[in-house]
């Protein structure tokens, strides 16, 4: 049982949705210093990750990070609701973005509903708190989009396994503790039948992270290399030969309920790069105003689409198919909130900046990616052609 298991939620957290939001948002006026420091533009992305680590370490002890996780597992009670409304919150108050944080919402419900519970119990309450830090581990070398080709392997060895191969483009391996990675525990021919997932401590002999700098200049992305990481028995995920469920469990929330989250930092985003509307030199419109329509036009259908999933997570109906929409539409409003910041301020492309410009020049080279990510748009489109229009 996690050590943080204090009992029912107190004072304003044991409200309802709404209570917990006005207490939030009073609490959050008070303009704390973690919260503060966490919400300026911060180029170095060490440096934000150090800032958000200490922002979740403080909603954590004031409660409001434990709202809407079970209390078996170092929660307040409370569903998918109240985590939605801290984040939306969060983002209207000023933060920019969850940062490696993003994988709370879409690592920490399947380490919930799939892992081993006396593990759950033990490593949720420090990924709540910032201790801990997660990255996923699926793709591959040679297996990107394809996870049934994954070659990883994880060998059976007394009370555990021991795993060897090779992740790339792992997001935040360097700052992380722990990574759920897919393995092959059958054979090559049984494709998705053949997989399996861990919890692999990173920390590990036999690891080796190997940060990726990005165009945009950041190292969010890593290459993981395991030689022959033993990894305990109580650390798989799901069932010994299914790890495609809990991979479809965990893309169900990254291209699903994620949707809504991220959004209300892309509004964030939006409304930090507004200035004094200015005419154009003919007393006309700017160019860049239609710009400006299209990407609230898409966040605004974003928001429909995903609030469509949230509701049915609410209701403890997984997303299915249907999640391809959200990702879909979410990629679209990630670079049209882009394109518009960089017509509104072309300055970004060059030159030497402050921070606030230099945050916002590595938010739009990264928009250029978002298509390819936790699936690819031509991934997204066959879904929806085949599992849902039925189209041969």
């Amino acid at each position: 049982m996690s050590e943080f298991n204090a009992g029912s939620a107190p004072g304003p957290l044991a409200g309802d949705v709404h209570t917990y939001t006005a207490a939030f948002e009073a609490w959050l006026a008070a303009r704390p210093p973690a919260f503060v420091a966490a919400a300026r533009p911060i180029p170095s992305y060490a440096e934000r990750v150090a800032a958000m680590s200490e922002l979740m370490r403080v909603l954590f002890d004031e409660g409001w990070a434990r709202r809407g996780w079970p209390e078996e597992f170092g929660g307040l009670g409370g569903g998918i609701a109240y985590r939605a409304a801290m984040w939306e919150a969060l983002a209207r108050h000023g933060l920019g973005a969850m940062a490696l944080f993003e994988h709370l919402e879409i690592l920490a419900p399947t380490l919930l509903a799939m892992g081993r519970r006396d593990f759950a119990a033990r490593v949720l309450p420090r990924f709540l708190r910032g201790d801990e830090r997660w990255s996923q581990g699926f793709s591959e070398p040679e297996a990107g989009s394809d996870l049934a080709s994954v070659r990883t392997r994880a060998t059976a060895d007394g009370d555990g396994y021991v795993i060897s191969g090779r992740k790339i483009w792992t997001s935040w391996a360097r700052y992380a503790s722990w990574c759920l990675v897919l393995a092959r525990t059958g054979t090559r021919e049984s494709r998705h039948r053949g997989l399996t997932a861990f919890a692999v401590d990173l920390r590990s002999p036999g690891v080796e992270v190997r940060a990726i700098e990005q165009a945009n200049g950041t190292d969010e992305l890593a290459e993981v290399t395991l030689e022959g990481v033993r990894v305990p028995s109580g650390q798989v995920v799901g069932e010994v030969g299914g790890g495609w469920k809990v991979a479809m469990h965990i893309l169900a929330h990254e291209r699903g309920t994620f949707a809504w989250f991220r959004h209300c930092f892309l509004y964030r985003q939006l409304f930090d790069g507004l200035r004094p509307a200015a005419e154009a030199e003919d007393g006309g419109p700017r160019a860049e105003d239609g710009l400006l329509g299209e990407a609230l036009l898409d966040l605004a259908a974003v928001r429909a689409s995903s609030h469509v999933v949230m509701d049915r997570y609410v209701t403890g109906t997984l997303a299915g198919p249907e999640a391809a929409f959200s990702k879909l539409l979410l990629a679209a409003a990630e670079q049209s909130v882009n394109d518009w910041s960089l017509a509104d301020d072309t300055d970004l492309a060059i030159g030497l900046q402050d921070e606030h410009a230099a945050v916002r020049r590595q938010d739009y080279l990264f928009s250029r990616i978002v298509t390819v990510y936790g699936g690819s748009q031509q991934m997204q489109l066959d879904t929806i052609a085949k599992q849902i229009l039925r189209l041969p």
